[in-house]
């Protein structure tokens, strides 16, 4: 029994400490979007659970914005889901 209130213990605690560096990362990062290398496949809206990026519509076709840049938590779900590299972390300013 004590056996699984230690290996509990451990994953609350691991999981606290990773939430730490989570919004850390938020307060000081951002995510940016390289216009040239959208294609406006929306794989990061899709995967975006925060909401903070939206799909607009231009004379050159589309491409994604940062609507929502108080909603970006830096999780990176939207880098990991874009094949173009049109997706960057960069400091909040």
């Amino acid at each position: 029994m004590t056996k699984y209130i230690i290996i509990i213990a451990s994953v609350v605690l691991l999981i606290i400490i990773l939430s730490y560096f989570r919004n850390k990362r938020a307060k000081s990062k951002v995510i940016h979007v390289i216009d040239d290398n959208c294609s406006g496949c929306r794989a990061c809206i899709k995967k975006c659970r925060h909401k903070a990026l939206e799909i607009l519509d231009n004379e050159e076709g589309r491409r994604v914005v940062l609507k929502n840049p108080q909603k970006c938590t830096a999780c990176r779900d939207c880098i990991i889901a874009c094949k173009f590299n049109a997706l960057e972390l960069v400091n909040r300013k």
